[in-house]
Order: C-alpha cells, then sequence, then structure tokens
C-alpha cells in the first residue's frame, strides 16, 4: 500500500525527471525553435499526458471495467476495494505530477 509520503516522492522523481529531459530537448534544439516556447510546449504535452495516463490507470481498476474483463477475456481476477485504492494511489501519482508540471508552466507563462 502506498502512502501519500511516497505518492509524493514518486511524483517529484517523475516531474523531475522530466524536467531534466525538457531540459536537454531545449539545449539539442536550440537553433531551430525558441527555448521557451519549446519548453512550455512540452510541459503542456506532458502534462495533458500525465492526466490522462492516471485516468487510464483508475478507469482499469474501476468494477464496471473489471466485469466488462470478465465477460470479455474470461478474467479470473476478482475485484476488491482494496485493488481499487491501490489503484487511485497509483493515480494520484500521476496526477500529482501532471499538477506540478502544471504550476511550473504557469510560472514560465506569468514571468515571461
Amino acid at each position: 500500500m502506498l502512502t501519500y509520503t511516497q505518492v509524493v516522492l514518486r511524483s517529484f522523481r517523475i516531474s523531475g525527471t522530466l524536467l531534466v529531459v525538457n531540459g536537454l530537448a531545449v539545449i539539442l534544439l536550440k537553433g531551430i525553435i525558441h527555448p521557451l516556447e519549446l519548453f512550455g510546449d512540452l510541459l503542456l504535452v506532458e502534462t495533458s499526458l500525465l492526466f490522462l495516463l492516471a485516468g487510464i490507470v483508475d478507469f482499469g481498476s474501476s468494477l464496471g471495467f473489471a466485469q466488462f474483463r470478465k465477460l470479455i477475456g474470461g478474467s479470473k481476477e476478482a475485484f476488491t476495494l482494496g485493488l481499487r485504492k491501490e489503484a487511485e494511489r497509483r493515480a494520484l501519482i500521476f496526477v500529482a505530477s501532471g499538477v506540478t508540471l502544471f504550476i511550473i508552466m504557469v510560472f514560465l507563462a506569468l514571468e515571461f
């Protein structure tokens, strides 16, 4: 079971990794595209992908989807509230990462 401290630390790790990758992309493409525009666009795309991923993780553990898997694929995995809560916490990691990147993007937009 993930604790909220673990969720926050994992979300900061994901956000930090994405910021480093964005920085490297900006450095590599410096002469082609304006650096701040590229950085902002990358943050926007990554934020939206993180929110979509969180929704997919959360939806994949819902009761309706578990019944659908059982109907279509003959899945033997039963729905439990414990698995549902764990999936919600895993989804929370991606939501917190997306919110962190969104806040950084807003501060960059306000600064310039």
